[in-house]
């Protein structure tokens, strides 16, 4: 993990004094043995295993995260649902935070702007535990969560959590899988990122 660490940010300090050095140096010889030492680096980085073999510098790497902003979102429902029937998409109306503005609080969807590996949680608050709901992705459920307690006559909320890996403009929500059912707008929410 701490060479992991020490190639990534020497890698991403090396790469800033290359930049700040082709603005200002004269020398064409210095920008030359800079390059040499960094291509050392680099190098050294990719035989340890420590940058993945898409990039094939420890720069391409750096470059990549710089132009990427944030994506994150969280939201949770505006008021109170009651006889959702399966498979309605859950829109959750209030939004807490949109970073990447992939959350559609309209439709209740996330488009990814990125590819790669995020993270999705979800806690829905319904009446003796139910309803059933999942998380889904174009159209496919891929995790689901669901408690019943017919004897225990409240709201009660239960989590899950997730990882998935979109492509970008891949679609996910979250809907009831199993119906009729009612969700508390106190304690029912969604949110995910982009790892």
């Amino acid at each position: 993990m701490t060479t992991t660490v020490t190639c990534s940010l020497l890698g991403i300090l090396m790469l800033l004094i290359h930049v700040r050095c082709e603005k200002i140096s004269p020398k064409p010889g210095q920008l030359k043995t800079f390059m040499e030492d960094y291509n050392s680096v680099a190098e050294t980085c990719r035989s340890l295993g420590f940058v993945r073999k898409d990039y094939k510098t420890v720069a391409d790497k750096a470059k990549k995260y710089a132009c990427e902003p944030m994506v994150a979102f969280d939201v949770i429902l505006k008021n109170s649902k009651s006889n959702l029937a399966t498979k309605t998409k859950i829109v959750f109306e209030t939004v807490d935070l949109n970073e990447g503005q992939g959350y559609n609080a309209s439709s209740g969807i996330f488009t990814a702007p990125y590819g790669g590996l995020y993270v999705f949680d979800w806690v829905a608050s319904g009446w003796k535990g139910l309803p059933f709901t999942a998380l889904v992705v174009n159209g496919s459920s891929k995790s689901w969560n669901y408690v019943r307690d017919d004897k225990f006559n409240a709201w009660i909320r239960y989590r899950k959590t997730t990882v998935v890996r979109l492509n970008y403009g891949d679609k996910v929500w979250i809907e009831v899988s199993q119906g009729p059912a009612g969700l508390n707008k106190k304690y029912t929410s969604f949110y995910g990122y982009k790892l």
